[in-house]
């Protein structure tokens, strides 16, 4: 990406913006940390990002131009395709997975047009009646095909406002991909489970993806996340938000038990703010077990896991994401309604956040660029018989 071979990685979050700029050798030379305030959406984190840019260009004596950058989008949208290649004359292998991208490129502009392509995942492939579960790039030649994708896209207006911005501080946009993606998938290989589950409690959503085998089979979010907590502590207390906040991260810190039992034991959490608010801290906890609980289910229920026969009693569930915090040292009795294995917390860190990104574009298959332009008379008559 520079002459000193340096790469440059931004995780633009929604509780905090992370920068690291790794060497060759993926080992962290710079990195920095911008936290966001709540209720502060509209407010301009580039200046800042700037900053930080000239922060690392000094420390690592280099001019910086690209970055790669992940994110979760607001809207996250999989798509699950299936193509088929049969041909006339046997092929070379290259050349078909050239032809399939050039079909999903097709595809693409035809019916999701809106959306752009984070990444492209292959679910299986079947030759001659044998299963793949990566592209079969070591055949030589093949005569057909059946391919399973699984697209991860996000807005492309979205995209496009996201480059104008870092544009702007003279800041080029090497690759996009998805924070939840790369995470997960940078985990599931250091943890060497073939079939785990992270639930990921972000600020404002809540992300859910399932590997099985190795590979991925789920993706889902919902609009709902640590946030959600923090605003039902506020209404139902009458306190600012800043409080709540502050008061839901005091049992990121202790050693809670939440249950539904209300002859439950708890440590007392004797802190100036609650006091002075005269807060029950038995009703306390149950507003954020309920929301909790309501995270779970929705999650589960909504990206309709049901459908793809998981085991996932065979199968470990880690808790990621600033909201899963409040997991840390306390003692969670939801409902189960799950039949996980085990369920654990994962403390995550900043720099390794960022290294799942650079370890994604370095094992990148280059992802197609889909024109926006209309087609005229001659280029659809021409990729009609070009399919």
């Amino acid at each position: 990406m520079n002459k000193k071979n340096l790469y440059n990685i931004l995780d633009f979050g929604t509780s905090n913006i992370r920068f690291v700029t790794f060497d060759e050798d993926l080992k962290e030379k710079f990195y920095e940390s911008i936290p966001i305030v709540l209720e502060t959406e509209n407010l301009n984190y580039f200046n800042e990002i700037k900053n930080v840019i000239k922060k690392a260009e000094k420390k690592t004596s280099s001019y910086i131009k690209d970055i790669i950058l992940i994110n979760n989008p607001k809207n996250l949208f999989e798509i699950n395709l299936s193509l088929n290649k049969r041909l006339n004359d046997t092929s070379s292998i290259n050349k078909i997975f050239k032809s399939l991208l050039l079909e999903l490129n097709h595809l693409m502009n035809i019916n999701y047009n809106h959306y752009d392509i984070a990444h492209i995942i292959i679910d299986k492939c079947i030759v001659s009646d044998k299963i793949y579960y990566k592209f079969p790039f070591q055949l030589n030649k093949i005569d057909n095909i059946k391919v399973d994708f699984k697209l991860i896209c996000s807005p492309k207006k979205f995209n496009i406002n996201i480059r104008e911005k870092f544009n702007k501080i003279n800041l080029n946009i090497r690759n996009f991909f998805c924070t939840s993606y790369t995470k997960t998938s940078y985990y599931l290989n250091k943890f060497n489970y073939e079939n785990i589950s992270f639930l990921e409690i972000g600020f404002n959503k809540t992300t859910i993806t399932i590997y099985e085998n190795n590979n991925l089979k789920v993706i889902y979010s919902i609009p709902i996340g640590s946030f959600n907590i923090t605003k039902d502590i506020s209404k139902i207390f009458k306190i600012s938000i800043q409080e709540a906040d502050q008061i839901k991260k005091l049992f990121s810190k202790s050693e809670t038990e939440f249950s539904y039992d209300d002859t439950q034991k708890y440590n007392s959490l004797s802190t100036n703010i609650i006091l002075n608010k005269n807060i029950s801290i038995n009703t306390l906890k149950k507003v954020i077990l309920y929301r909790i609980q309501e995270i779970f289910d929705l999650t589960f229920t909504k990206s309709n896991i049901s459908k793809y026969n998981l085991k996932l009693n065979n199968s470990n569930l880690f808790l990621i994401g600033e909201g899963s915090r409040l997991f840390n040292n306390n003692s969670f009795f939801l409902e189960d309604k799950f039949g996980y294995k085990s369920i654990k917390y994962y403390d995550e860190n900043d720099v390794e956040i960022c290294k799942s990104g650079l370890i994604c574009y370095l094992n990148n298959i280059e992802t197609p660029k889909f024109s926006t332009k209309k087609q005229g008379l001659f280029e659809k008559f021409f990729n009609f018989f070009s399919k």
